[in-house]
Protein backbone atom coordinates (compact mmCIF):
# COMPACT_ATOMS: atom_id res chain seq x y z
CA UNK A 1 0.00 0.00 0.00
CA UNK A 2 1.59 3.23 -0.93
CA UNK A 3 -1.48 5.11 -2.01
CA UNK A 4 -5.16 5.96 -0.91
CA UNK A 5 -8.01 7.55 -2.74
CA UNK A 6 -9.58 9.84 -0.43
CA UNK A 7 -13.14 11.53 -1.26
CA UNK A 8 -14.97 13.83 0.92
CA UNK A 9 -18.17 15.82 0.54
CA UNK A 10 -20.46 18.07 2.51
CA UNK A 11 -24.87 17.31 2.81
CA UNK A 12 -26.74 16.13 0.13
CA UNK A 13 -28.05 18.67 -2.16
CA UNK A 14 -31.36 19.52 -0.30
CA UNK A 15 -34.05 17.25 -1.95
CA UNK A 16 -31.55 14.52 -2.80
CA UNK A 17 -30.92 12.71 0.05
CA UNK A 18 -32.91 9.61 -0.65
CA UNK A 19 -30.57 9.47 -3.91
CA UNK A 20 -27.46 10.00 -1.63
CA UNK A 21 -28.28 7.23 0.79
CA UNK A 22 -28.69 4.73 -2.16
CA UNK A 23 -25.38 6.44 -3.87
CA UNK A 24 -23.94 5.63 -0.59
CA UNK A 25 -24.84 1.66 -0.61
CA UNK A 26 -23.90 1.71 -4.37
CA UNK A 27 -20.18 3.30 -3.06
CA UNK A 28 -19.43 0.33 -0.43
CA UNK A 29 -20.70 -2.22 -3.34
CA UNK A 30 -18.58 -1.09 -5.95
CA UNK A 31 -15.64 -0.97 -4.04
CA UNK A 32 -16.08 -3.65 -1.36
CA UNK A 33 -16.02 -5.74 -4.84
CA UNK A 34 -12.87 -4.52 -5.84
CA UNK A 35 -11.60 -5.13 -2.75
CA UNK A 36 -12.46 -8.67 -2.73
CA UNK A 37 -11.02 -8.96 -6.04
CA UNK A 38 -7.47 -7.44 -4.05
CA UNK A 39 -7.68 -4.27 -5.88
CA UNK A 40 -7.96 -1.96 -2.57
CA UNK A 41 -8.83 -1.99 0.80
CA UNK A 42 -12.09 -2.33 2.01
CA UNK A 43 -13.88 1.40 2.06
CA UNK A 44 -13.54 3.08 5.17
CA UNK A 45 -16.11 6.04 5.52
CA UNK A 46 -16.12 8.36 8.33
CA UNK A 47 -18.55 11.29 8.91
CA UNK A 48 -17.87 14.39 11.30
CA UNK A 49 -19.98 14.80 13.72
CA UNK A 50 -20.68 18.32 13.58
CA UNK A 51 -19.96 19.86 10.36
CA UNK A 52 -21.92 17.54 8.03
CA UNK A 53 -18.79 16.50 6.63
CA UNK A 54 -18.02 12.99 5.47
CA UNK A 55 -14.86 11.19 3.25
CA UNK A 56 -14.52 7.45 2.55
CA UNK A 57 -11.09 6.10 1.44
CA UNK A 58 -9.91 2.82 0.22
CA UNK A 59 -5.83 2.01 -0.44
CA UNK A 60 -3.62 0.08 -1.97
CA UNK A 61 -0.66 0.51 -4.96
CA UNK A 62 -1.02 3.45 -6.74
CA UNK A 63 -0.40 2.13 -10.21
CA UNK A 64 -3.54 -0.28 -9.36
CA UNK A 65 -5.63 2.38 -7.72
CA UNK A 66 -4.65 4.73 -10.74
CA UNK A 67 -5.97 2.53 -13.23
CA UNK A 68 -9.41 1.75 -11.20
CA UNK A 69 -9.67 5.75 -11.25
CA UNK A 70 -10.18 6.17 -14.77
CA UNK A 71 -12.22 2.69 -15.24
CA UNK A 72 -16.03 3.79 -16.65
CA UNK A 73 -17.83 2.26 -13.29
CA UNK A 74 -15.48 4.79 -11.04
CA UNK A 75 -15.73 7.63 -13.24
CA UNK A 76 -19.80 7.15 -13.03
CA UNK A 77 -19.60 7.06 -9.14
CA UNK A 78 -17.47 10.32 -9.11
CA UNK A 79 -19.95 12.15 -11.54
CA UNK A 80 -22.65 10.57 -9.60
CA UNK A 81 -21.50 12.10 -6.34
CA UNK A 82 -20.98 15.23 -7.98
CA UNK A 83 -24.72 15.40 -8.71
CA UNK A 84 -26.45 14.50 -5.32
CA UNK A 85 -23.30 16.13 -2.99
CA UNK A 86 -21.85 19.24 -1.72
CA UNK A 87 -18.47 20.11 -2.19
CA UNK A 88 -17.98 16.62 -3.44
CA UNK A 89 -13.93 15.77 -4.25
CA UNK A 90 -11.79 13.15 -4.67
CA UNK A 91 -7.67 12.93 -4.93
CA UNK A 92 -5.33 10.19 -5.02
CA UNK A 93 -2.81 11.04 -2.00
CA UNK A 94 0.64 8.92 -1.07
CA UNK A 95 0.07 6.57 1.76
CA UNK A 96 2.21 4.07 3.38
CA UNK A 97 5.92 3.72 2.49
CA UNK A 98 5.38 6.17 -0.30
CA UNK A 99 4.46 9.61 2.69
CA UNK A 100 7.38 8.17 4.77
CA UNK A 101 9.87 8.57 1.42
CA UNK A 102 7.72 11.74 0.94
CA UNK A 103 8.78 13.27 3.70
CA UNK A 104 12.27 11.97 3.72
CA UNK A 105 12.58 13.64 0.75
CA UNK A 106 11.22 17.41 1.85
CA UNK A 107 13.48 17.10 4.78
CA UNK A 108 16.61 16.60 2.74
CA UNK A 109 15.43 19.41 0.03
CA UNK A 110 14.65 21.47 2.61
CA UNK A 111 18.44 21.11 4.54
CA UNK A 112 19.82 21.40 0.99
CA UNK A 113 18.43 24.76 0.62
CA UNK A 114 19.26 25.54 4.51
CA UNK A 115 15.42 25.85 5.09
CA UNK A 116 14.93 23.26 7.95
Amino acid sequence: MDAAIIVSWKLPFPGREKEALDYAREVQEYWGKLAAEHKCSQPETFFFETSGRGLWIVTGDRDTLETLVIAEGTERLMVKGELLLQDFSSEIVKAGKASEEHLLRYAGVGQELALV
